[in-house]
């Protein structure tokens, strides 16, 4: 990647940082939705430089990144985060440093699911009652995932979800793509 651009979260006592992650990584997304190179898929990537999944956060900063400096320009995100001017600082596209070591995918985990909601999916799709389905789950284990998150609504259904987003470091970069919200679990964007 050659060029990136930094959104800080600021210091409000006001409102809470999570709220203001959701507002923020959902503008993110919407913008990328817009800009998406193909089938929803993206030439922009994200990253997190303050990343921590021992305790759980994300941090106060979002670097977005690309080869092309006109696709971060094309974004405009300071007119599209202005209405979070109180909240989130946005940083000038610049190029990313020239000795660059270390990358990392960030990626979206996805839960199965509870086991309710599954056997209603399944109930609705096979002709089956929810009775007879909910046996067939009588050993499901639900999932739990120890990863920080960012909390999101569906645009096309109104649903809300946590985005878990896990990092992995990589020794060396990977160029692909990314999905409309950044994040891709083969392709790297510059650690620093």
């Amino acid at each position: 990647m050659k060029y990136f651009q930094e959104m800080s979260l600021l210091q409000n006592a006001d409102i809470s940082s999570y709220f203001v992650w959701q507002q923020l990584f959902k503008q993110i997304h919407l913008a990328l939705v817009k800009w998406k190179v193909g089938d929803n898929s993206s030439n922009i990537g994200v990253s997190f430089p303050e990343y921590n999944a021992n305790s759980f956060k994300l941090g106060t900063k979002l670097r977005i990144f690309s080869e092309d400096e006109r696709a971060l320009e094309n974004m405009n995100c300071e007119n599209l985060l202005n209405r979070l001017s109180d909240y989130v600082y946005v940083g000038l596209v610049a190029e990313v440093p020239k000795q660059i070591t270390n990358h990392a995918c960030f990626r979206h985990v996805k839960m199965k699911g509870n086991k309710e909601k599954l056997a209603r999916r399944r109930a609705k799709r096979s002709g089956k009652t929810f009775e007879q389905v909910v046996l067939d789950y009588k050993d499901f284990k639900e999932q739990h995932i120890d990863l920080p998150f960012i909390n999101m609504v569906s645009a096309t259904n109104g649903h809300r979800f946590k985005l878990f987003i896990e990092k992995q470091e990589k020794r060396e970069p990977c160029k692909g793509s990314y999905s409309c919200y950044g994040l891709s679990s083969s392709t790297t964007v510059p650690l620093f």
